[in-house]
């Protein structure tokens, strides 16, 4: 939280139809002003906001830089439904990427692909291995190994440095939809609306039940 400096994009959806907003939009009706009204109207119609580790992050990141306020009684966080705590009990694991349990459940995550490339070219960059190197020993600081602590810095600087790239050229493009960016940022909202239904379903895959 205290590292980030602004939001790049909001988006709001499900599996079927997407809203993105961002904060260099070109036109009033996609930008992050946009946001509080949308997420207002949605709040009084008694939408729930539903997304996985959606407390610790989204709502805490629209309170901070958009003044959005959204009562807990309105969120379900996916992280704590009971199907993914016992997943997480199973693997014995204190965290669960999203993707770790959309795979249990059959669900694809293939848009986290799409910056791949940008990512292992930004980690070969002299001035994003010094940023990882630097953050590698805050992590060694809470007894984390070397290896461990650059490679996590590392995937992260380089990836959240892609994701910044991949949005300037979304930018660039007017807010295309078929851009790397729109595909990265909404394919979280469509998968986690799919990770919901199949959590309320309890329609666990055999690979989910062997984990």
């Amino acid at each position: 939280m205290s590292d980030n400096r602004r939001v790049l994009s909001v988006q709001i959806g499900d599996s079927t139809k997407q809203e993105l907003y961002y904060a260099d939009a070109s036109t009033g009706d996609r930008s992050l002003f946009q946001v509080p009204v949308r997420v207002g109207r949605l709040a009084s119609q008694g939408c729930i906001f539903a997304g996985y580790n959606i407390k610790a992050f989204e709502v805490n990141f629209l309170r901070k830089f958009l003044g959005v306020r959204i009562q807990d009684t309105s969120v379900v966080d996916l992280r704590e439904m009971d199907a993914v705590k016992k997943l997480q009990e199973k693997t014995g694991k204190a965290f669960l990427e999203l993707e770790e349990v959309c795979s249990a459940y059959g669900i694809s995550t293939d848009h986290r692909r799409l910056l791949d490339e940008k990512v292992e070219l930004l980690k070969k960059k002299p001035e994003i291995l010094a940023q990882a190197n630097e953050a590698a020993k805050q992590l060694e600081a809470k007894g984390w190994t070397p290896d461990s602590s650059l490679k996590s810095a590392l995937d992260r600087i380089a990836t959240g440095n892609a994701v910044l790239e991949s949005y300037q050229e979304f930018v660039q493009k007017n807010g295309a939809e078929d851009s790397v960016f729109y595909k990265y940022a909404v394919g979280d909202v469509i998968c986690e609306h799919r990770l919901l239904q199949a959590l309320q379903q309890g329609t666990a895959s055999p690979q989910a039940q062997r984990v």
